[in-house]
């Protein structure tokens, strides 16, 4: 492997560091010799066909004015100290984002790495590598390049780097909706942890709160609940805020699911206060978003303006794209007690707002404008936009949105006693939920 100029790094043997060493202080080989040793041993030493004894070793080192653990340091523990090196820039350069400058020194460290059989390090830097492609989506490489890694980890025992190893399998595998193997990966590190006694509390809480995730994923609300408890506990020990209030947010979302809407109102003004304490508009615009929701479902139409209009002064305040979602929500809220015109003049907002390119923003409001539409008995404005909502739900992929929107319109022809075009438009969306897996045949 060819290792570029900048990045290269000098291993020397015992005789190059004497050569090179006594060259820097402009000595002669008799200068270094002096009575002790003849000028031609010296040479051989140099040349490495002669290994001196430690009391000349001893001797060379004070004349060369360096360590005597500097000269007998070996080839080996060199490179260690060379990858060890690469590894600290490839991390610096992660964490600024820089992937391809880390990747050079990622590079260079595995050169060494398998050059001196440093079997920790090449599993170090393949868990390096992994993280930047964890970042740059790039899963299932970031997958292997972690199993890879951690057969060395689990073979030398290094319990964190194999928590650590699990922990991040555990997250890929949830990306990739895989959520037992999810589980699974999350079941190790928990039990690395758990018999090995390693004492990081703030990685178990970690584990716990993935824990919860996958859980909430399959709809086991029960034991998401449970672990996210177990999450917050422990960033509340180790006095992690951010952590803490990540738990608290996903324990609303798990009640809410729950349909428990006291509890999910409950935490999400736990996880409010926990975000104005650490200061962080978007997670407090998008937490009273959620309370507008809640207080919505909960028919507590008050309270839940009350917080969608402070999420929509934030969203505003920071040109935050969310505003949209802030926007529907209180058009919904004015729709349902039949404030047509304050629902007008948020449609004409949205309007301005709106990016052409969100589809399912645009979908969502279209679907307000069609609810509009019958309230004001304008019933073909109704269906044309309708219609033209599942052509652009079903032309662009948006399977299961052009069969909620398909049923809609079944609905609506219904309503209106066109009973034929309503069973094809139903039969169309039923057989969409079919081919999704939603619906059993």
């Amino acid at each position: 492997m060819w290792i570029k100029e900048d990045y290269a790094m000098e291993i020397l043997t015992l005789g190059e560091k004497i050569k090179r060493r006594r060259k820097e202080l402009e000595m002669t080989l008799k200068d270094l010799a002096g009575d002790r040793i003849t000028p031609g041993q010296i040479s051989l030493v140099e040349s490495g066909r002669s290994n001196p004894s430690m009391d000349l070793l001893e001797y060379l080192a004070n004349s060369l004015q360096t360590s005597v653990e500097y000269l007998m340091e070996s080839e080996e523990t060199q490179a260690e100290k060379i990858c060890m090196y690469y590894e600290q820039m490839a991390e610096a350069y992660i964490l600024n984002g820089d992937y391809i400058s880390a990747e050079k020194y990622i590079e260079n460290a595995l050169y060494y790495a398998e050059k001196y059989n440093l079997e920790y390090r090449k599993a170090r830097n393949l868990f390096l590598r992994a993280n930047i492609c964890k970042e740059k989506k790039e899963l299932v490489l970031a997958q292997q390049l972690y199993l890879s890694a951690n057969v060395i980890f689990i073979k030398r025992n290094n319990y964190e780097q194999i928590i650590s190893t699990f922990l991040n399998l555990g997250k890929i595998t949830l990306s990739l909706k895989a959520y037992h193997s999810a589980t699974s990966y999350l079941k190790q590190a928990e039990k690395v942890y758990l018999d090995n006694n390693v004492g990081n509390d703030f990685i178990l809480g970690e584990i716990y709160y993935q824990m919860a995730e996958s859980y909430f994923k399959i709809d086991n609300i029960k034991k998401a609940i449970d672990y996210t408890f177990l999450a917050k506990q422990k960033f509340e020990q180790v006095q992690n805020r951010e952590e803490y209030g990540k738990a608290l947010m996903l324990l609303s979302k798990e009640y809410n699911k729950k349909g428990d809407i006291v509890n999910a109102i409950k935490y999400s003004k736990k996880t409010l206060e926990v975000y104005k304490e650490l200061e962080e508009e978007k997670n407090i615009s998008s937490i009273e978003n959620n309370l507008g929701k809640l207080f919505f479902e909960f028919d507590n139409l008050e309270e839940a303006f009350k917080h969608y209009q402070i999420a929509k002064e934030i969203r505003m305040r920071n040109k935050d794209s969310e505003v949209i979602e802030t926007l529907i929500n209180i058009c919904e809220g004015y729709i349902k007690i039949k404030e047509i015109s304050k629902c007008e003049k948020v449609l004409s907002e949205i309007d301005v707002l709106i990016d052409e390119s969100n589809l399912e923003q645009i979908i969502e409001k279209n679907i307000l404008c069609y609810r509009l539409y019958t309230i004001k008995e304008k019933f073909d404005e109704a269906e044309c936009i309708l219609l033209e909502t599942f052509n652009i739900a079903k032309t662009n992929g948006l399977n299961k949105k052009a069969a909620e929107i398909a049923i809609l319109i079944g609905r609506y022809y219904i309503g209106v006693k066109r009973e034929a075009e309503a069973a094809r438009y139903l039969d169309e969306g039923v057989s969409i939920f079919r081919s999704l897996g939603i619906l059993n045949n």
